[in-house]
């Protein structure tokens, strides 16, 4: 199976538009990913097959990666921070790279084909 089938992307949007646009995400508030310190890497565990809101702090010419490191499959993945959508390249079968153009926060929106799953983020 490849990365296509695995791990598409639905397209990116802009974090203000997508969550207003849509109210079952108005209403929940994102989850905030924060890496340990001297880590690169946080992830997520949990029960996200009707979406799951993210957000990170993310400095400027950063790479930021999402990769899926559970057994179901990501879909509808969008990615948006200060200066609007960005979108991402693949990387392998599990991986998608982003290229950060300024620091802020970015907004992530996740949904998995499954109830339970992992997804770990990246930024170096």
């Amino acid at each position: 199976m490849n990365f296509f089938t695995r791990f598409a992307i639905a397209g990116t949007i802009a974090a203000s538009s997508f969550f207003i646009s849509n109210p079952l995400l108005a209403q929940e508030s994102p989850t905030r990913i924060q890496f340990a310190k001297g880590n690169y890497c946080g992830s997520y565990s949990g029960n996200f097959p009707k979406g799951k809101q993210f957000v990170l702090n993310l400095l400027q010419d950063q790479t930021f990666t999402i990769s899926n490191i559970g057994q179901g499959l990501q879909h509808n993945i969008f990615v948006s921070g200060p200066t609007g959508r960005i979108e991402g390249h693949y990387v392998s079968e599990d991986q998608i790279n982003y290229y950060i153009p300024v620091k802020g926060n970015y907004y992530i929106y996740i949904e998995s084909t499954i109830p339970y799953n992992k997804v770990e983020f990246c930024a170096y």
